[in-house]
């Protein structure tokens, strides 16, 4: 129960500073008023109470879809309205973060170098940050794109106090894009958007622990109804042999992946598949579901099986539960 206990101090530890707001509230309304702090008090009555409210909510996703004429097209417009605001960063993929991520069987995972192995705990605290942002316009003819986005994922042993609450391995994700919109239909499904680019991918470690490829990809994203589907394949850049840190990876994450999302009213339902399409199988599947839970902030519950949850463990076959909240999500 070491990591219930550590949640509460860090929920203490959070919590201090509100207290202490309130100490001082409650010293500055004991002192006497003064005739002209008592009149704008009843003029005001901004010491009447506090009123908390929920901060306002979007359109559930269904209905911004229906306003849009797409899925797909509702996010796009969101991105292109808040493109010029200089506060607002663009999400790329989902931004997320699970304080309770169960992993059966820890100790089998790689960890980073001065954490031993039987050191892991099953719950940690997983995490994803992921944006973009534009370049350039018309590239390679109107109405396409250039991009670069960056996306980090990382696994905290954050409530591992034996081993000081270390983060077990981090990656990298930098890439860059073009986005044209082809407006192709194929048996009534409609191919929305194409993207074609390049990603690097690593832990940001030293060997042997290092791990790292290079891979340009197609994304072709198709939209039917409440449904949309990604087909991203991909190809592994070839790297000289004494700098391959990891001339498997292909076995175990394949070359390519399938991602659905199916929207009803304004819960997405989503599903990652990998298969490394050999006849020694290896692949992997990604279960999500996110909701509205308080203003923007939607609950996420995902599931996880299979090989390459994260760079240290692609060939390492991982069961995670975990459930969180998401702050963006793929509509």
């Amino acid at each position: 129960m070491r990591w219930f206990q550590r949640s509460m101090y860090v929920l203490t530890f959070l919590s201090a500073p509100v207290f202490a707001m309130e100490s001082d509230v409650n010293e500055v309304l004991s002192q006497p008023q003064t005739a002209e702090q008592s009149d704008r008090q009843e003029s005001d009555g901004i010491f009447e109470g506090v009123k908390v409210s929920e901060p306002k909510a979007p359109q559930p996703i269904a209905e911004r879809a229906l306003l849009a004429d797409g899925m797909v097209e509702q996010r796009v417009q969101g991105e292109t309205a808040s493109a010029s605001d200089p506060f607002v960063l663009t999400s790329h993929r989902p931004n997320y973060f699970l304080p309770l991520s169960y992993t059966h069987n820890p100790n089998k995972r790689e960890t980073r170098q001065g954490i031993a192995d039987d050191s892991l705990q099953s719950i940690e605290f997983q995490f994803q940050v992921s944006i973009k942002f534009p370049v350039a316009t018309g590239v390679v003819g109107d109405g396409s794109s250039l991009w670069f986005a960056y996306t980090q994922q990382s696994y905290w042993q954050a409530y591992n106090s034996d081993a000081s609450a270390p983060f077990r391995d981090t990656n990298y994700e930098p890439e860059a894009f073009i986005v044209t919109n082809p407006d192709l239909s194929f048996f009534g499904n409609k191919l929305t958007y194409l993207h074609y680019g390049v990603n690097h991918q690593s832990n940001g470690q030293q060997k042997p622990l290092s791990r790292s490829w290079n891979r340009v990809y197609l994304d072709f994203i198709f939209e039917r109804d409440n449904t949309v589907v990604s087909i991203k394949p991909w190809y592994r850049i070839p790297e000289p042999s004494d700098d391959n840190d990891n001339p498997d990876i292909d076995r175990y994450m394949g070359y390519g992946e399938l991602n659905v999302i199916h929207v009803i009213d304004d819960v997405s339902y989503e599903v990652m598949l990998r298969n490394n399409l050999r006849s020694e199988n290896k692949g992997a599947i990604r279960l999500g579901v996110n909701f509205p839970l308080w203003g923007k902030v939607r609950g996420y519950g995902q599931y996880f099986e299979g090989y390459g949850q994260s760079m240290l463990d692609y060939n390492n076959y991982t069961r995670t539960v975990g459930v969180g909240f998401m702050l963006t999500g793929w509509l």
